[in-house]
C-alpha cells in the first residue's frame, strides 16, 4: 500500500484562539552575571555542572564569536563544560574548575590570533590532553571549525549510523550573530536527536543544491530566497509539516522550514516557537540576553540546555517588545538574564519582573 502523504503549513505567526484560562503565578527573574564574559562563562559552568561527562571540556575565545558559537554547539550537544578565555594563559579559577569537574581532555577551538600556545602548554603542564581546533585544518574529514564540530558531534553520539543527507543539514548565515547565537540550544538537541548538523552558508561560494535543507535560518536578507527547505518549492517562512501513515497503520511526522522574524529580536521568538512542534519540547524558561553585544552571552547556550529554555534577545536599556510577548504568550515565568547590568540593565531586569 502506498504511504498517504499530507502536507499542512503551520506558519509559526499564526494566532490560536483559546478558550483556557491561564493561571498566573510570580515571575523568578534571576541573573548569571560575572566582572566580564570569561567570568559569566566561569559562573554558568559552576552552576550547572558537577562533573565533566566523559573527562571532557570545550575552551574557546572570548573574543572570536564565530569560533566561540560553533564551539558552543560542540559543548551542548555533547553536554560538557564550557569555558571562555583571554588570548595568553589560563586564570587559576579557571584550572581549578577544571581540576573539580575531573577534566582530562580539552578541546581548544580557535586560531592562535584568538587564543596563544600559551594556552596549550599551560593545560599540558596541568597533564590536560588538548585537542586544537583552527580554521585551517588539514585533516581528511574536516578542514575547519564549524567542520570539525559536526565530525565530533557526530562521530561521538552516532558513530555506528549513516550520516544522512542535505536533509540533516540546518543552514545558517554565520556572520548573523545574533541568529548564531539565538540558534545554538535548538541546533544541538537537532543534533541529539535526528543526527543534524549546523552548516555554513557562504556568499562567495557556489552551493550546488539550493533545496531539500532540514532548516534554514534567517530571512532573504541572510539567506538568498532560492534556497528552501525540504517540503518546500518556494520561499516560505515558518514550519512545514509532513505526515503520513505507513503501510501497518502507524502515524509519522516530521518538520522542516525557514525560521526568521523580521529583525534579529523576532528571529529568536521563531526558533523559540519551533522547540514544541520540531522536539515536542515545552519551553518553560526564558534566557535573556543582549542582542547587540554578544560578550556576555557566549554562555547562554549552556544555561538555557540546562533549564529547559531557550534563548531570547533584547536591547540593553529596554525590553524588546516582541520577547515580550513570547514571554507573555506562553505564560513563562522562570527568567534568567544572562551578563551584567552593561548588557541587560536593571530598567530590563525591572520589566521583566513586572511581566503576569
Amino acid at each position: 500500500m502506498k504511504l498517504k502523504k499530507i502536507k499542512a503549513l503551520f506558519l509559526t505567526f499564526t494566532f490560536i484562539l483559546t478558550s483556557t484560562v491561564p493561571v498566573f503565578a510570580d515571575t523568578n527573574v534571576s541573573r548569571i552575571a560575572g566582572k566580564d564574559r570569561y567570568e559569566t562563562a566561569l559562573k554558568t559552568t559552576q552552576k550547572f555542572f558537577n562533573k565533566a561527562n566523559g573527562n571532557l571540556g570545550v575552551l574557546v575565545s572570548g573574543n572570536d564569536f564565530k569560533g566561540a558559537l560553533y564551539a558552543s554547539q560542540l559543548a551542548n550537544a555533547l553536554n560538557v563544560p564550557y569555558f571562555v578565555n583571554e588570548k595568553h594563559g589560563i586564570k587559576t579559577s579557571t584550572l581549578n574548575e577544571m581540576a573539580r569537574l575531573g577534566i582530562k581532555t580539552i578541546y581548544v577551538i580557535g586560531d592562535y590570533e584568538y587564543l596563544d600556545k600559551s594556552i596549550d602548554n599551560t593545560l599540558l603542564s596541568r597533564q590536560i590532553k588538548i585537542k586544537r581546533v583552527t580554521n585551517n585544518m588539514k585533516d581528511h574529514y574536516y578542514e575547519d571549525i564549524p567542520g570539525f564540530v559536526d565530525i565530533t558531534i557526530f562521530n561521538t553520539l552516532w558513530n555506528d549510523d549513516a550520516k544522512g543527507d542535505i536533509s540533516n543539514a540546518i543552514l545558517i548565515n554565520d556572520n548573523k550573530f545574533p541568529d548564531l547565537l539565538s540558534v545554538i540550544p535548538f541546533t544541538s538537541l537537532l543534533a541529539r536527536k535526528y543526527k543534524m548538523a549546523l552548516y555554513p552558508f557562504r556568499y562567495n561560494e557556489e552551493y550546488p543544491i539550493k533545496d531539500g535543507y532540514g532548516f534554514i535560518i534567517g530571512g532573504s536578507d541572510s539567506i538568498p530566497p532560492d534556497y528552501v527547505s525540504l517540503h518546500s518549492d518556494e520561499f516560505l517562512l515558518g514550519l512545514v509539516k509532513e505526515t503520513w501513515i505507513d503501510e501497518e497503520g502507524n502515524y509519522g511526522e516530521c518538520y522542516s522550514g525557514r525560521l526568521a522574524g523580521g529583525d534579529r529580536y523576532q528571529t529568536a521568538v521563531e526558533i523559540a516557537k519551533a522547540y514544541k512542534p520540531v522536539l515536542n519540547k515545552d519551553i518553560n524558561t526564558a534566557i535573556i540576553v543582549n542582542g547587540e553585544n554578544y560578550a556576555d552571552a557566549l554562555s547562554s547556550g549552556t544555561v538555557a540546555m540546562h533549564t529547559n529554555g531557550a534563548i531570547l534577545l533584547t536591547r540593553s536599556n529596554k525590553l524588546n517588545k516582541n520577547t515580550k510577548q513570547y514571554i507573555q504568550d506562553n505564560n513563562i515565568k522562570n527568567i534568567i538574564i544572562v551578563g551584567g547590568e552593561s548588557s541587560v540593565s536593571k530598567d530590563v531586569e525591572n520589566e521583566l519582573r513586572a511581566l503576569n
